[in-house]
């Protein structure tokens, strides 16, 4: 099974400094029928305002990750984790039993981020964060796991679920194939053209499948930017 989210089907939202586009039901917006893909629940694309910044909150039960794209954004939590997370960096926090955080733009351009929950195999735990600077080499005509749940696969942040989130940039007309582990998989283009088959997605479009063993992908005329999620 194949299904593409356009990116102008994604729901937009936009109040005082953020700005923000959900793949899934969240917040005001709820739709019964779109709740998430496998374990995959948030998947939020967010420009955040220099001066904005998300104030001391809960959360629980979720494994929370964070895509750089542009800016840079300062983290703090109440387990004493503290990070400034600059372009390509990510970070991954396991919520576990509970923990309050906050994320700010303090700088003076634009946040681009991609904020990513994903639902761990168990719930409790001692909540966990980390973040690692990553370089455009790292994903460079290759499929880079950033975050990884699964022993097999060897990557420099760990969440508790069986899961990979992997980033890749693709020179023109340049492939790249997967073999699914998990029965769901997820494809989010950051930027460039990219294809699989006869399907071509564009900047902002997504691709959810289910219970494929293998996807080939394409990038277009120009470099291809895409996340891949392999997901129980």
């Amino acid at each position: 099974m194949i299904s593409i989210l356009r990116a102008s089907e994604r729901f937009h939202s936009k109040e005082g400094w953020l700005e923000t586009y959900w793949h899934f039901s969240f917040g005001h917006y709820h739709d019964p029928r779109n709740m998430g893909w496998g374990k995959l629940r948030v998947f939020n694309d967010d420009y955040i305002s220099p001066g904005g910044k998300f104030d001391l909150h809960p959360h629980a039960n979720y494994e929370i990750m964070t895509v750089m794209l542009e800016g840079e954004l300062e983290h703090e939590d109440s387990g004493g984790h503290k990070g400034t997370l600059g372009p390509y960096g990510v970070q991954a926090m396991s919520a576990g039993s509970g923990v309050f955080h906050s994320e700010a733009n303090s700088g003076k351009k634009t946040v681009h981020s991609l904020q990513i929950w994903i639902e761990p195999e168990k719930k409790g735990g001692i909540p966990t964060w980390k973040s690692h600077p990553f370089q455009p080499e790292d994903f460079h005509n290759r499929l880079c796991p950033l975050v990884s749940g699964r022993p097999e696969v060897s990557a420099s942040l760990q969440i508790r679920q069986k899961a990979v989130m992997y980033r890749s940039q693709l020179d023109a007309k340049k492939t790249v194939s997967h073999p699914f582990i998990g029965s769901h998989g997820y494809v989010f283009v950051i930027s460039g053209a990219l294809s699989t088959g006869s399907v071509v997605l564009s900047s902002g479009d997504s691709l959810k499948l289910k219970d494929e063993k293998k996807i080939g992908l394409k990038a277009g005329e120009a470099r291809a930017d895409f996340l891949l999620f392999d997901l129980p």
